[in-house]
């Protein structure tokens, strides 16, 4: 239980304390060399994976799909190691019950403290279980489940931000280690009962062990959604500040997803993805998905007809969701896992920026957060705090600038509280807002005490 609280704790405070160091400049080149060619080809290879169109549990292609993420994460040639972890379903029906099942699991080493870790995680098997109960439990061995959406998407994200967090070029190098893992057996089938069995077996041997994890980022079909790019995030109380870490990294980085911004949803029907299994045992955990649940509508969401279907096929998903919700998540565990340095001139580049641009890191902060921002043109320029209700906390910048590229030091002990008295700001949400002209940008970021 004290690793527990720890871990708890851990969250809340980082990224704050974390010694290697990366520009935000890096980590947007890291976002920006996310491959739309790689996530397709992940996604066509595994919705056939050795071509038998399904990677339903206990077939053919389920084992085709575990050696072919193996060969991907294999083929990174910076990851400092990739396993197979093995496990089994004692409730499935003999002799399936003493047939091994696995997560592949990759990991780049912490260089401050390999014994605190992330995990990012996606579930690799798949189901065709609406194609209606008479036709799935008798044809589970042979019927076509390409599961492109469920979980193909979650997949390739996985693996995409493994080659890019793992890649040295980037300069970014990891406090705390990473795992990567596609987890067995997220699925039920007729064959057993229950289902999360790859993950629960993770996280428990976690729990067992003497590291500490600081958190989970778990992708579950991601990718369709063919009119927004959409993406809901569930999170527990426990996993508030990420949730909040990954909203800050596509405002920040401008990645432009549409998320859920509700508090945090707690909600016992939201236990089915792999997730679960680390809230179980106590650990922080979100879960990424293209709605919750998938099978109904919402605003932003037309319920998903395809999934747990043969129609679960790559013609289906929408790609440029996909490719932005693994650049959200490749910023989220950059930003989580270094320290952002910036320039202390306030003007930071003479460069003539061609475009209208605001950002802050980092973002969640404590005590204080940087705030970025690129003028075309000469003008007047107002820069400035506001809390969630609308009152002014600070002015930080009132005056003329000439086009460049800028960045201004907000801290929270800094500035005018509500009510003129100076004093330090309290934790939460705070939008800040730059002017120029006709010119109005916006965005929000959060402070965490």
């Amino acid at each position: 239980m004290k690793k527990i609280l720890h871990a708890a704790l851990l969250i809340f405070l980082l990224p704050f304390f974390t010694s290697a160091q990366i520009s935000s400049s890096a980590i947007q080149s890291m976002i920006d060399s996310v491959s739309l060619s790689n996530l397709t080809t992940h996604i066509e290879m595994l919705q056939a994976a050795g071509g038998n169109w399904s990677r339903v549990n206990f077939t053919p292609g389920n084992d085709s799909a575990v050696a072919y993420i193996n060969r991907s994460f294999d083929a990174m040639p910076f990851l400092d190691s990739v396993a197979l972890d093995t496990f089994f379903i004692p409730s499935a029906t003999p002799p399936l019950d003493v047939q091994p099942l696995a997560n592949v699991v990759a990991t780049i080493n912490g260089t401050k403290d390999a014994g605190m870790m992330y995990v990012i995680g996606a579930h690799l098997d798949c189901s065709a279980s609406r194609m209606g109960s008479s036709v799935w439990n008798a044809q589970w061995k042979t019927l076509h489940a390409p599961g492109a959406d469920d979980n193909a998407t979650g997949v390739a994200a996985l693996l995409e931000a493994a080659r890019i967090l793992s890649d040295t070029s980037f300069g970014f190098h990891s406090d705390y280690t990473l795992k990567f893992v596609a987890f067995g057996a997220e699925e039920q089938g007729p064959a057993y009962s229950d289902h999360h069995f790859g993950s629960r077996h993770f996280a428990s041997a976690v729990k067992a062990s003497n590291e500490i994890l600081l958190g989970v980022i778990n992708l579950d079909m991601i990718g369709y959604n063919d009119s927004y790019f959409y993406q809901s995030i569930i999170a527990n109380e426990a996993s508030v500040s990420l949730w909040r870490s990954f909203l800050a990294a596509n405002d920040s980085f401008n990645i432009g997803l549409g998320l859920n911004h509700a508090e945090y949803a707690v909600d016992p029907g939201a236990s089915w993805s792999d997730h679960a299994s680390f809230w179980e045992n106590g650990f922080p955990a979100i879960c990424l998905i293209e709605y919750a649940p998938p099978w109904i509508n919402g605003t932003f969401y037309k319920a998903n007809p395809y999934y747990h279907t043969s129609s679960d096929t790559f013609e289906t998903v929408n790609m440029e969701l996909v490719k932005r919700i693994t650049q959200a998540t490749v910023a989220m565990t950059a930003t989580m896992n270094s320290t952002i340095t910036g320039i202390s001139a306030e003007k930071i580049s003479s460069q003539q920026p061609t475009s209208f641009v605001l950002s802050n890191y980092p973002n969640p902060f404590n005590p204080s957060t940087k705030i970025r921002f690129e003028i075309p043109a000469s003008g007047f320029v107002t820069l400035k705090v506001f809390d969630v209700l609308g009152r002014e906390i600070a002015t930080l910048i009132n005056e003329r600038k000439a086009s460049g590229i800028y960045e201004v030091n907000f801290s929270a002990g800094g500035g005018s509280a509500p009510g003129g008295d100076g004093s330090a700001l309290a934790s939460g949400i705070y939008y800040y807002r730059l002017q120029t002209g006709n010119s109005v940008l916006t965005k929000r970021m959060v402070l965490l005490k």
